[in-house]
C-alpha cells in the first residue's frame, strides 16, 4: 500500500510500530523513498482494512 505523506525515518519507525502492533501481522517492510508499506499478516486475524484504518487514525494519508 502507498502512504502518501511518509517522508522521513520517524515516519518509517512510526508506521512500522503501528502496523506491527496489529494482532496477526508478522512482518512489515517500509520503503520511504517509494512511500510503500508491504505487510505480511494472518488473514484469519486481520485484514487490509484494519491496517489502513490504523494508519488513517494515526493521521497518515493513503
Amino acid at each position: 500500500m502507498i502512504v502518501d505523506d511518509m517522508v522521513c525515518r520517524y515516519c518509517k519507525n512510526m508506521v512500522t510500530r503501528l502496523v506491527s502492533s496489529i494482532n496477526g501481522v508478522s512482518r512489515v517492510n517500509v520503503n520511504v523513498p517509494d512511500r510503500t508499506v508491504n505487510v505480511t499478516y494472518d488473514s484469519q486475524k486481520t485484514d487490509e482494512y484494519v491496517i489502513k484504518i490504523t494508519l488513517l487514525e494515526a493521521g497518515y494519508r493513503l
